[in-house]
Order: C-alpha cells, then sequence, then structure tokens
C-alpha cells in the first residue's frame, strides 16, 4: 500500500494534487437534500471525489460530470491522501482531526493542511522535485486558476511559502533538540 501511494504521488498531475487535497462532500441526492457525508474515494469511471462510499453503490451517474458508473467491477478508488493515511505516511490523528472539523473548521485551513501534510510526504520520501515542480509548473503558471475560491488559493505560492516556513521551523527545532541532547551528553 506505501510504495502503491508513494507511487501515485510521484506520478500525479500537480493540478490534480490541489484536488486530492481538498476535502469533498458527497453530492448524491436523497429526499430532495444532499447526503454530505465525507467523501474519501474517487470515482474510477470519471475521477470526480463526488460520492461518499455508500452513495458510490447506489448511484448510477456522477452528480459533477453525469458520467455512467459501471455495474460491475471497483466503482471507486481511495483517493491519494486517504492512501497515504492507510499506509501510515500520514498520521492518523490529522484524518481524526480533520473530520471533526469538518463542518465547523475554515474549509481553506483544513485544505491547504491536506496538501502540507502531502508535501510532508513527498519530502520524507525523497520526492522533493515534486514540491519544486508544484512550485514551479503550478505557483508560477498565470493559466493555472480556478473560478473556485479553495481551488485558486492552493494553486497560490502562499501556500508553498507557508510549507517551506513550517518545515524549516520543525527542522531547525529537531537539530536544537539533537545539539541539546549531545550536549547533555557531553556533561
Amino acid at each position: 500500500m506505501e510504495q502503491n501511494a508513494l507511487e501515485q504521488l510521484a506520478s500525479i498531475d500537480l493540478i490534480e494534487l490541489c484536488k486530492e487535497a481538498r476535502i469533498e462532500h458527497c453530492r448524491a441526492t436523497r429526499d430532495l437534500s444532499s447526503c454530505g457525508r465525507y467523501v474519501q474515494h474517487v470515482l474510477n469511471s470519471c475521477g470526480h471525489a463526488s460520492l461518499c462510499a455508500e452513495c458510490s453503490q447506489r448511484c448510477d451517474v456522477c452528480p459533477i460530470c453525469r458520467s455512467p458508473i459501471p455495474d460491475t467491477g471497483n466503482r471507486v478508488r481511495l483517493r491519494l491522501y486517504h492512501k497515504c493515511l492507510e499506509a501510515g505516511l500520514i498520521s492518523k490523528q490529522h484524518d481524526e482531526r480533520f473530520q471533526e472539523k469538518d463542518d465547523h473548521g475554515d474549509p481553506v485551513n483544513l485544505d491547504v493542511q491536506r496538501l502540507h501534510s502531502l508535501f510532508d510526504v513527498a519530502l520524507q520520501n525523497n520526492l522533493a522535485s515534486l514540491i519544486c515542480h508544484y512550485t514551479t509548473d503550478v505557483c508560477l503558471d498565470e493559466n493555472a486558476v480556478s473560478s473556485d475560491p479553495l481551488l485558486a488559493f492552493l494553486l497560490d505560492e502562499v501556500v508553498i511559502k507557508e510549507w517551506c516556513k513550517k518545515a524549516v521551523n520543525a527542522l531547525i527545532s529537531e537539530i536544537s533538540m539533537i545539539c541539546i541532547q549531545q550536549m547533555l551528553d557531553f556533561k
């Protein structure tokens, strides 16, 4: 599972990385109201993260693009973020925190935290080039825009700057702890 998640992360289209980081809610309609549950899968037929596991079994078409969902075989696959969670590449604590705050937290901040978690996985697994390419190919690309305000923010270089500051501060803290331990061991 870990290798599969890392291979998908290494080969993902960088615009899709933003979409993978977004928290999505089920768009199926039940008795004139939306289901609204947390979505952990994407539809195999079209790649949209639009239905929860239960609704994906009872719906015939994607609620976003209306493409048919096949009756046979796997109808859904785990989203990249959740593959990383299942593989232990992202702490389960993060997922519980995001789900608890799902309806109450700032959606932009939660999506940014998820994108940062994917950057952390990339860095920890020698995929730093993914972050560099995200910066040059997405953040600095004037054509990488969206009318969706959440997606537009994830495409902005501010997200990378925030992650870099956080990552550098974590490294400084880690180095400080090593130095303190070395000094204590030396005495």
